[in-house]
């Protein structure tokens, strides 16, 4: 009877460690099984950069947006791309395009000093709001297209190098290029 008793309790005791195991090969029941969808592939995981995608329009491209069709007609440039750099590789690249005069464009700003990055609605609502009464022409001097610009976006002056490309709405192009 103890030859029984004790097998009796091996085997359970064997199954009952085997069903608590979380080795795949022990337990292989296919329906059990997550496999992982198309969409959770893609999906943010804590090691994936920080990026925010807030808005309820496309990340990036916004068409057909009435507030910015009227927010870029206060605007008196089509593009601009600035990227300053500092020491220890900081630096603020910010990118927008005017795309269509019914509110479709493209607007990133990489901001590693301050490490956040913005897209799409966020990233022209922020050029919007600093950016909407600059008046730079092609006569305006460089140091003050300069000065203009580092102090609207709370940069410091003490940048290693500046570049900025920017369209007025005539069609007219400023480039300024500066190394300290």
């Amino acid at each position: 009877m103890k030859i029984v008793y004790t097998t009796l309790l091996g085997a359970t005791l064997v199954f009952g460690i085997a069903a608590c195991s979380n080795d795949p090969s022990v337990d292989n029941h296919p329906k059990e099984q997550v496999v992982p969808t198309e969409s959770s592939k893609n999906a943010n995981t804590p090691d994936d950069k920080s990026i925010d995608n807030s808005g309820n329009k496309s990340v990036g491209n916004v068409a057909n947006d009435q507030n910015a069709a009227e927010k870029m007609k206060e605007l008196n440039f089509t593009n601009f791309d600035l990227e300053v750099q500092y020491d220890n590789d900081l630096d603020f690249d910010f990118e927008y395009e005017q795309r269509s005069d019914n509110g479709e464009y493209k607007a990133e700003m990489k901001d590693r000093i301050n490490d956040r990055e913005l897209k799409g609605m966020e990233a022209f609502s922020l050029i919007y709001t600093q950016l909407k009464d600059l008046d730079i022409n092609t006569n305006t001097p460089k140091e003050d297209v300069i000065q203009n610009i580092l102090q609207r976006l709370n940069l410091s002056d003490n940048y290693k190098s500046f570049d900025l490309e920017y369209i007025l709405k005539d069609g007219s192009k400023i480039e300024i290029k500066d190394n300290k």
